[in-house]
């Protein structure tokens, strides 16, 4: 009496279990599948979207980070170049930002840092830091000399999850600017 009951109730868990394991196995494949094809950014494998780097000019104003770059004094006696970090194809969230600057005849290191910003919830069609990133130059490391040397800043960028984004590199002469004063030839020469 109870045997049949017994054969019905194990089918129905057997077909149960089945259909479990096939919606399991498809919820695991969808996940572990390749990335999308088409690129929004570089977030699913495709091209990093490409960051222009600028700095201010005798004014304040956006130029591009080209040429000669200026020293401008700090508050703790040191030097920077106020650089900014424009991304033409935009983004949207919160964006670190990595840069890094060599002296571009042996790659030796002069500064490096990170700053972050927000870029909000929804996508913005173009974005550019809002104040320009304090890029320290000076004093040196010691023996490593830039006045009139070709530097060369390399900036990347990863959303919240650490996947990068985007990348832009810029190389510039970096020189003791009018506002710069005698002691930048000095502690900028490592």
């Amino acid at each position: 009496m109870f045997r049949p009951l017994l054969h019905f109730v194990a089918s129905q868990l057997e077909r149960r279990s089945r259909w479990a394991a096939g919606f399991f196995f498809a919820v695991l494949l969808a996940a572990c599948s390749p990335p999308n094809p088409g690129p929004d950014g570089g977030t699913d494998g495709g091209p990093l979207e490409l960051i222009e780097l600028g700095t201010t000019d005798a004014q304040g104003a956006y130029v591009q980070l080209q040429g000669d770059a200026f020293a401008e004094p700090g508050a703790q006696g040191g030097y920077h170049i106020n650089t900014f970090f424009r991304l033409p194809a935009g983004g949207q969230g919160r964006l670190t930002f990595d840069y890094r600057v060599v002296r571009a005849s042996d790659d030796k290191l002069v500064s490096l840092g990170t700053r972050s910003f927000d870029l909000g919830l929804f996508k913005v069609a173009s974005w550019t830091n809002p104040t320009p990133v304090t890029v320290f130059m000076c004093p040196t490391p010691v023996g490593v000399d830039i006045i009139g040397q070709e530097l060369t800043l390399t900036v990347k960028a990863k959303d919240d999850s650490g996947r990068p984004v985007a990348e832009g590199r810029a190389t510039a002469v970096f020189r003791c600017g009018p506002n710069a004063g005698t002691y930048c030839a000095s502690i900028c020469k490592g």
